[in-house]
């Protein structure tokens, strides 16, 4: 943080920002030199930071940079419910694989049903809940083919 810091002040960098950090990391790191933004994994379908991290970046003034705000896409449509593309990321992550696939159907099939009554799409839908987090949420959704 040290050398982030004298980077700062030397006019090479405008601002720090960490991404994946803990709680205690946040805290520290705060204390050597403000810190912009976290960027962290935040949708309907990774929630865990709400505990912690969204409540420690409200208190610091810090941003939250959401990655992933389409559950890695599969929040985003029936296709990736349906059939995973042997190309996709996501064929490899444990919530995707076994009970879990069948666990997270539900959950898209519920939020499908949520976006159809609002006149919208799941992605819509996974998106503009992530937007309404409050101010300094600004998520990165990222794309496939």
């Amino acid at each position: 943080m040290e050398e982030l810091k004298k980077l700062v002040k030397e006019g090479k960098i405008k601002y720090i920002r960490l991404s994946e950090a803990s709680p205690d990391t946040i805290r520290r790191a705060h204390a050597v030199h403000p810190i912009a933004a976290v960027q962290m994994e935040w949708s309907l379908w990774t929630r865990d930071i709400e505990e912690e991290i969204v409540p420690l970046c409200r208190e610091l003034g810090i941003g939250i940079v959401p990655y992933s705000p389409l559950g890695q896409g599969f929040l985003g449509g029936r296709a990736a419910v349906e059939a995973i593309p042997s190309s996709s990321i996501v064929g490899w992550l444990p919530r995707i694989q076994g009970d879990n696939l069948e666990k997270n159907k539900d959950i898209y099939a519920r939020t499908q049903k949520l976006a159809e009554k609002h006149g919208c799409s799941p992605a819509q839908l996974t998106l503009a809940w992530v937007l309404s987090q409050g101010d300094g949420v600004v998520p990165i959704p990222g794309t496939y083919n």
